[in-house]
This record gives structure tokens, sequence and C-alpha cells, in this order.
């Protein structure tokens, strides 16, 4: 569990005859990772010079085909709406049961399918395509013509004609634009109108001084609207575009319908036939990869140590004998492809690890540690009951919902359900239910009446120096445990000369440390003058240690390590932000709940709420605006009752408001200072990273799965 797993170097040989038997098996079973010979300079040196087979080429012309066809379903698919329901609760992929077939005859397959109906879908889709451009044409049109609709003007006299060029459009400068036009003889400006920020300028100039004029316009940062191939005056025009846009939009909808069709029946059969595609792809493609002689295929791999008979096993069954394998240890560290193991519980936090690099494979693995160090950091952090049940029940929803379907989704959702219960403990230790329990200020179990014991108390008495203890011994603890990580580490690449000088030295001054400093900063805490006389010379050999190590750059790593354990005090910086923040929020609400103003509130909500219902009905803004003036109408409506009412109202909206917002600042400032601690303390001191993940030879079916021996004799 500390080392990434064994792992052997293979060399197998095989007769061509067998080789394609081979590769379909090693796909199939999907546990060995094929390279390339040229990694081997004693197997290169006997190989034919590789080839890439001219088959490549077509499966790339079908796959393009086919995926043209599948992005179209695709965009049709986002045109429509996801419902919650649908994100949180994705259906699986359904897997369409196959036989395995010649590739040629998968080729006719293809050919036959996109024959049938790939060129009527392209033909829909460019249509559909064109008509969206239009829109956006007309749309582009309509709106332009909503600015000058009171303008008296012959659209189609703008532009160009024999003799001169007419532009309406905006700017913001007036003054600047008319001082640039009046350069020219001919040209001439007038200001037609005014929108909220800009005026609408009618301008023209005579068409041989063109050039000058277009000059004058971008100097005067003139924007014209568009307003091509329009005629008549302003509200025919505008008429005649939103009856265009109607027919385009309904031909759109009819479009998408048609593609909807083609979509739900054939979507599955295109994605079944470009997965087999791909498959077979992979089997071609990863023959470049091996070595040849004029009767032999020469195969390079890795495979874990407890695969290897497993390998032998597969490769002896479809040879026939006609193929040799040879496994020998590693040699070089760095060329290893590096597999993790560890327990089931550990494993979605592999997550972590390789978001900072994956081990080395003579590098300890530090999964082990990290996962249950960051739920402990994130839960001390955080450390509110209530957010934590938050916390567990959004990852559920997350491993059953998108989880499903993605694994990284699914083991971020476990890593994020093990903080939120770890959040859940602390929340307890501290009485933490949306803000530490006070008996002026309640949290919400507080405002039912019920009691909230706190083992530590994160803001009253001693918590807070309590807190900074546990914080800086967890440090201390954290840091040697590293330590104990690179000693290990160091055994096994014999390093021994870097444990005399790193880790002895570090041993020998931290005891030394604690007993010269103890003294002096709790009182009546002594120590023998022997114990002293053995510190200083504890600590004189883990300096000169210390030296020889770092020569002139000791000091540094001294304070570098006074730096690292004094960062373990972010865990009480973080703890009381938390509780500071949520007791904040609790004070707000009783402010605004206890507010006594009697009926001054009722009418200043109900004329501002009409006045904003009444402004996004007229304006057309939004129903969101009409509906949150509605609300202050209603809110307002309450105080006639009691003008309480309405503070009672506002008092939950800052209440349940105010804790999701200290949750997600909370959350995601636990998150990140849990994983620094990690990666900057903790990784500091023994591991660097930089090692390549395992990626056996095989392909996952989402679409497609095999008929079984059985199934194709039935």
């Amino acid at each position: 569990m500390l080392f990434p797993k064994r792992m052997k170097d293979l060399t197998i040989l095989v007769h061509k005859d067998y080789t394609q038997k081979v590769v379909d098996s090693l796909q199939d079973g999907g546990v060995v990772e094929i390279d390339s010979v040229d990694r081997d300079e004693d197997v290169k040196e006997l190989i034919e010079e590789k080839n890439i087979p001219e088959i490549i080429t077509d499966f790339t012309d079908y796959e393009m085909r086919l995926s043209s066809i599948i992005d179209i379903f695709e965009r049709i698919e986002e045109e429509g709406e996801t419902s919650i329901k649908e994100f949180l609760n994705p259906p699986e992929p359904e897997k369409i049961e196959r036989e395995k077939k010649p590739l040629d005859d998968l080729f006719d397959e293809v050919d036959n399918l996109l024959e049938e109906n790939g060129k009527e879908i392209k033909e829909l889709n460019s249509e559909l395509t064109e008509i969206k451009d239009k829109i956006k044409d007309l749309k582009e049109k309509e709106k332009a013509l909503k600015i000058i609709i009171d303008i008296d003007i012959e659209l189609s006299s703008l532009g160009e004609s024999t003799f001169s060029v007419l532009r309406l459009g905006k700017t913001k400068n007036p003054t600047k634009l008319k001082s640039a036009l009046e350069e020219l003889e001919s040209a001439f400006f007038s200001k037609t109108g005014k929108t909220e920020e800009e005026y609408l300028v009618l301008t023209g100039a005579y068409l041989g001084e063109k050039e000058e004029y277009e000059r004058a316009l971008r100097e005067g940062d003139f924007r014209p609207l568009k307003l091509e191939e329009l005629k008549g005056d302003p509200k025919e025009a505008l008429a005649r575009v939103k009856r265009g846009l109607k027919k385009l939009r309904e031909r759109r909808d009819s479009l998408v319908d048609d593609l909807r069709e083609y979509k739900e029946d054939w979507e599955k059969k295109y994605q079944v036939l470009r997965e087999e595609l791909n498959i077979y792809r992979d089997k071609k493609e990863i023959v470049q990869n091996f070595g040849s002689t004029d009767t032999t295929s020469v195969i390079k791999a890795w495979a874990e140590e407890d695969d290897v008979e497993k390998v032998e096993d597969v490769i002896s069954d479809c040879a026939k004998g006609h193929a040799e394998i040879v496994d020998e240890e590693p040699v070089d560290p760095d060329e290893v492809p590096i597999s993790l193991e560890n327990p089931k519980p550990i494993k979605p936090f592999e997550l972590l690890t390789k978001m900072f690099a994956p081990p080395r494979y003579d590098e300890v693995d530090p999964t082990i540690i990290v996962g249950p160090a960051f739920v402990l950091f994130f839960g001390l952090m955080l450390g509110d009951f209530i957010y934590g049940l938050i916390l567990a029940v959004g990852a559920i929803v997350m491993i059953k919902g998108p989880g499903k379907v993605e694994e990284g989704i699914k083991n971020f959702g476990w890593i994020l359900f093990a903080t939120g219960l770890s959040t859940i403990f602390f929340g307890l230790i501290q009485g933490g239910y949306m803000g530490p329990g006070r008996d002026d200020y309640h949290n919400l179990i507080g405002r039912f009446g019920i009691e909230t014991p706190a083992l530590l108390e994160t803001l009253e008495g001693d918590g807070p120096l309590i807190l900074l203890i546990i914080s800086l011994v967890i440090g201390i603890t954290y840091i040697n445990i590293g330590l104990v990580l690179q000693l290990i580490q160091h055994i096994k690449r014999k390093n021994y000369k870097r444990i005399i000088l790193e880790n002895t030295s570090w041993w020998l001054l931290q005891p030394a440390a604690f007993i010269l400093i103890a003294p002096m900063m709790v009182e009546d805490f002594t120590f023998t003058s022997t114990v002293n006389y053995a510190a200083y010379a504890l600590g004189a050999v883990g300096l000169i240690l210390l030296a020889l190590r770092a020569k002139g750059l000791s000091f540094f790593e001294l304070t570098g390590f006074l730096g690292d354990f004094l960062s373990f005090s972010r865990i009480l910086a973080l703890g009381l932000a938390t509780a500071g923040i949520g007791l904040t929020v609790n004070v707000i609400t009783d402010l605004v709940a206890g507010a006594d103003v009697g009926m001054l509130i009722v009418w200043p909500l109900l004329a501002i709420g009409t006045i904003v219902a009444l402004y996004g009905h007229i304006k057309k803004k939004s129903n969101k605006m009409t509906g949150v003036g509605g609300a202050l109408i209603i809110l307002g409506a309450m105080g006639f009752a009691d003008p309480s009412y309405p503070f009672f109202v506002l008092a939950l909206l800052v209440f349940f408001a105010g804790h999701m917002i200290n949750l997600a600042l909370q959350g995601l400032g636990s998150f990140v200072h849990s994983l620094r601690l990690q990666y900057v303390e903790f990784f500091g001191y023994f591991f660097e990273g930089g090692g390549k993940e395992f990626e056996p030879f095989k392909f996952e079916r989402k679409h497609t799965k095999l008929k079984t021996k059985e199934e194709m004799t039935k």
C-alpha cells in the first residue's frame, strides 16, 4: 500500500500468423500496457523498420463520417432543456448486444447506414444552420429597427446610390464625429435621436469621397446600424421582419423535430458502429509499437506482477504454443508505469494525490495517509453539524446521480461525503449548528429551545488556545509522519547517507528544541540540568548534520521547518472564521427580527414592490423582476396584519442566505487549505511525483457488449 504495485517488464515473441489473435486476446484481457519496442535498445537492434498499416486511413475516414452525424445529434440535444432531474439522475447508457464480426462486414454496415439516412440528416442540419444564421441576422435588424422606430426615413435610401452614400448609426461622441466629417466637402451630419447612452446620427457624403468618409466615421467612433436590404419606413420594415422571424422559427422548430426523430431512431446505431470501429482501430494502431523479424512479432509490455500468470495463460491459449514470454524486473524506475494499491475506502482519495502528481515507481504512495488527514483537517476547519449534514446529503446526490456515469464525479462525491461526516463529528464537539451555541444569539438548534453543549467552545474562554494547541500537535505529528515516509523511501532506494543527514538531524533537533524552549513558554515546567545538557548536545549534533547537508542554507532549512510547523495554525484560523461568520449571521438575524419601527416598513415595501413590478411589466424586462415586485408587495401587505411579520420573513432570508454563503466560502477555504497542508507542508519532506499512470490496452465499452458464446449459439 505504501508503494505502487509491483510491475513486470514483458517481452512477448509471437509468430506473425498469430499476432492478430494475440492482440485481440490482450485487448479483451485488459491487463497489459503495450509500449514501443524502441525503449529496449537490445530488441531494437534486431528488428525491422516499422510501417504504419494502410488501413488506419480507412478507419479515420469512416470515424469522421460517423462522428459528423453524432455531432449533429449532440447539438440537437444541447438545444433542448435539460431538467434538474435529468442532471441529478442521468440515465445510464444502454448497451446493445453485438456479435463479433469481420472488419469488412463492419465497413459494409457503416456504408449501408450512411447511405440509408446520413445524407438526409446532413441536409437537414445544413438547412437548420442556414436558418439559424438568418434568424440571427433578422434579430439584429429587429433590434436596430426598434431603436429608430419613430424616425421618418425611407430605409431603402440607406447605403450606396449612384451619387451618394448614406449611413444611419450610433455614436457616444457626436461632437467628435461631426468634427471628423467637417473635413469632407460633401459630408453632412444630423442627430436624429438618443438611446440610453448613445446618439442616433444620420450621415452621408458624395460617393467620390467614400474612402475619406468611411475613415471619418471610424475616427468619430460611429457604429452603423444593421439595416441592409430593408425597405419602407421603420414601422413597416419591423412588421415584415417580425413576420419573417415567425416563419423562420417555425421552420427551425420543424427541422429540429425532424432531427430529433432521427436522433431517437438512429443515434444509438451510429454510436455502436463508431465504438466498434474504434475497437478495431486500436488493435491496428497498437501494431505500430511492435517490432518484427521475418517470422516473428516482438511486443514490449508492462503488467502488474499478480497478472503475469494470467497474461501467459491468455497468450498460450490463443497462440497455440507459437509464443514466448520473458518477464523481467524493471531497470529504470522512471520508465515504469504505476498502478496504485489502496484499500477500497481510501481509493477515492487517489484523486487528491493525482491532482498533485502520480508517484514514481520507487516512490511512496501517500494516499493512505493523505485521505484520513484531509478529512480530519477539513472537519476541524469547518466544524458545524448542519454544514456537514448539507455536504453529506449533497455528496449522496452526487454519487447516486452523475456519479453513476462519471467515475471522477463519483470519487469526488465519496471525498465530499467523508468530509461531511467529519464536519458533523467536529460540529458536535464544537457545538456548531449553523453558528456556535450562545445564550444571547442562538444558532439553528438553539432557536428551538434545545441546548447545544460543546466540548470545545471555538470562540469562548480557552477554546481558541486549545484549538491552536491541537492544530500544532497535529502539525508536528504530521510532519514527522512525512519524515518516517521519507525514511522508508530512503531505505528502499538505499540512500543511507541521506537518512543520517536528513532524518536523523530533524529527530535530534526536535526533542532538543522542546526541552530548551518549553520552560521559557510554560511556567513551572522545568528539566534537570542533565536533561538540559543532553538537549544542548543533541541540538549541536543535529545542527552539524543539517549544516553538512544544507551547507550555507541550513538556516533556511530551520526556518522552513518552523514555517511548516506554524502553518498548521491555519486549522485554528479557518475554524475561527467559520464560527465567527456564523455568529455574525445569527446576530444580524436577531437584529432584523427584533426591529420595531411599526408601520414605517409597510408603505415603503408596497411602494417599492409596485414600482419594480410595474417597471418589469411595462419594459418587459423579465418575469423575475415582476416576481420580485410581487413578493415585496406581499411582504408589505403582511405588515398590515402585524408590523413584525415582514421583519420575520427578512430575518429568515438573512439567516439561511448568510449561512449558505458562509458554507460556500468556508467550505471552499477548508478544501483549499486542507490540500495546501498536504501538498506544501507534508509532501515537501518526501514526495515529488512525476510518475506515469498504468494504462492497460483495453477498450471501455459504453454502448455495446459482446454476446457470449451461449447467446450466439441460441
